[in-house]
């Protein structure tokens, strides 16, 4: 097991922007102005909530604490990093690094348990608000644009 010590401080960064990133890869592959706030709740409480596999339960505890106790100007940091590009391809680079991080230092039951749990606030993240329809009818809790991005991201992912 990998401690939050074993990792630099940029690193440890590095896997935290990775986990926030694959709630809101999905998010920004289908902006929606009504379901944002919706999709943000449901990271949010994916981050906290979504089960995690034994052997990477204590790393990513340490990371959603970390996140939860870092200060606004952090998060607003991380979303000013990727102003004025493909902020789809800014976010697959975040969550492409923070595998990388993992991958050179975490333990293979790490490894396999953060991919999963990274792919599992996607797909919370995802079926938090519904899209598309009119007052309602009509609306999926899914779209095609956000299927597709959960597709590319189970790519990344392996």
């Amino acid at each position: 097991m990998t401690t939050k010590t074993d990792y630099t401080e940029q690193e440890w960064k590095t896997l935290m922007e990775a986990s926030v990133g694959a709630g809101m890869y999905i998010i920004v592959s289908d902006v929606s102005l009504t379901n944002m706030g919706k999709e943000l709740v449901g990271l949010t409480n994916a981050m906290q909530k979504q089960p995690v596999a034994e052997g990477a339960q204590e790393l990513v505890s340490a990371i959603v604490a970390d996140f939860i106790a870092s200060s606004k100007e952090q998060h607003k940091s991380w979303q000013e990093s990727g102003a004025g590009s493909d902020p789809t391809a800014t976010l697959l680079g975040t969550i492409k690094e923070g595998l990388a991080v993992l991958d050179a230092r975490g333990t293979a039951a790490e490894k396999a348990g953060f991919r999963t749990w990274l792919m599992g606030l996607a797909e919370a993240t995802a079926e938090a608000g519904k899209e598309g329809g009119f007052l309602g009818i009509g609306a999926v809790r899914v779209s095609d644009q956000e299927k597709a991005a959960l597709e590319q991201l189970k790519e990344v992912l392996g």
